[in-house]
């Protein structure tokens, strides 16, 4: 089957990732392989918000090139992430009565109920970005995934409403057409990484996605298979370099390459070595130990758990996370992350690194690449709610273009 195509672009503050997956069947069901990517140093965002829309652009353009040179295919469409400290969250509830002589629930009852909720006041400068059903309930009959064709004369639904800033949505959409990219979804981080790392039961138990990025870290909670929480604390990797740089007086890339190669941030037992270390304003250079590394990276890693755990509790959401804690992000390759997490909330805490899709997976099966891979699952998803994807071969590229009326 050819032309059976799907991207995903991650814009991060640190870097920006093309994966292009092909979609596979056998006629009975369908398979995503990733078969190219490319990546680009990212240079005109901070913390998450466009902040240079020219290098922005040119750095979009390069991880796409670099993608498509690995894949052999042109990248037209995409599904493409949308962070940063303007992303908000709200819980609301929809009730609705069912009419009708049977009483049975309908989609358009279900839609109505989902309308009904969703009609809050928004600030001028803001815009929905996601609308996400939690839980359904049928005259008191709570824990209802899909009420559709059940009886009842009542219809209850709870949704998560995520929003963004509207300046900052047609900023990214703007890059983006200058790109020559056609955005087929703008996804929150948030549910992109927890999309590629967390499993259906821990979503169904309750568990906190912890995604530490460049510039900021993206906290999630799911509970009973939907996501209840999502928030962004403005800090992240970068951090970490910038504490690094100060720390030891050197140069911002400099400091990079060595809390990637020496970094730790907890570790009782470990054995101290020194490495040298180039000063800036043409300094000789200077030895430094990997305890001192460690002194400097530990205080920002646990003053990052202890905010999410902060904002957690005073959601009270602390006894909903059952299955634990799941970390990702390319700070999450950081040694010792897992055992400052792990002092900080007293229960499960595991690395996430993305699963569950095939092809060149063994070049980005690490957390950092849980964002791209993350977008790809659910443009897989969402095209096959939609009805894009059916269970037979298909002209993919030929459907999207009939979906979207070109």
């Amino acid at each position: 089957m050819k032309n059976n195509y799907l991207v995903g672009i991650d814009i991060g503050t640190k870097k920006i990732c093309t994966l292009i997956a092909q979609i596979k069947s056998d006629g009975k069901k369908e398979d995503v392989e990733i078969i190219g990517y490319g990546i680009a140093e990212s240079k005109g965002l901070r913390k998450g918000a466009i902040v240079n829309m020219e290098e922005t652009v040119e750095d979009i353009k390069r991880s796409i090139k670099d993608a498509e040179l690995t894949a052999g295919v042109m990248v037209e469409s995409a599904y493409v992430n949308i962070s940063g400290k303007h992303i908000q969250s709200i819980n609301a509830k929809g009730s609705i009565n069912i009419t009708g002589r049977s009483k049975e629930i309908s989609r358009e009852d279900v839609d109505r109920a989902i309308t009904h909720a969703s009609a809050i006041m928004l600030p001028g400068d803001r815009s929905v970005l996601h609308v996400l059903p939690q839980e359904y309930i049928v005259d008191a009959q709570d824990g209802i995934k899909n009420p559709v064709g059940m009886v009842g004369t009542n219809l209850d639904v709870y949704i998560h409403i995520i929003t963004g800033s509207i300046t900052a949505t047609k900023n990214l959409l703007l890059c983006l057409k200058k790109a020559k990219i056609n955005v087929l979804g703008m996804v929150l981080s948030h549910i992109a990484s927890a999309e590629a790392v967390l499993t259906p039961d821990e979503k169904e138990l309750g568990v906190l996605s912890i995604d530490i990025g460049g510039g900021t870290t993206d906290i999630a909670v799911f509970e009973k298979g939907a996501i209840s929480f999502s928030g962004t604390i403005p800090y992240g990797g970068d951090n970490f370099t910038n504490d690094l740089s100060i720390g030891i007086r050197t140069a911002i890339d400099r400091a990079e390459k060595i809390k990637r190669r020496y970094g730790c941030a907890l570790d009782p037992n470990l054995k101290d070595e020194t490495f040298e270390v180039p000063s800036v304003s043409g300094k000789k250079p200077r030895q430094i130990s990997t305890s001192l590394l460690m002194n400097i990276l530990k205080p920002r890693a646990f003053e990052i758990f202890e905010m999410v755990k902060m904002e957690i509790e005073k959601e009270g959401l602390q006894n909903s996370i059952n299955a634990g804690v799941v970390i990702s992000g390319g700070t999450a390759l950081l040694d010792g992350i897992l055992d400052v997490a792990d002092g900080i909330f007293s229960i499960p805490v595991r690395i996430g690194s993305p699963y569950g899709i095939g092809g060149l997976i063994d070049k980005v099966n690490t957390p950092e690449f849980a964002t791209a891979v993350g977008l790809i699952k659910y443009g897989f998803n969402d095209m096959k709610d939609k009805g894009i994807l059916r269970n037979k071969p298909i002209n993919f590229t030929q459907k999207i273009k009939n979906y979207f009326g070109v």
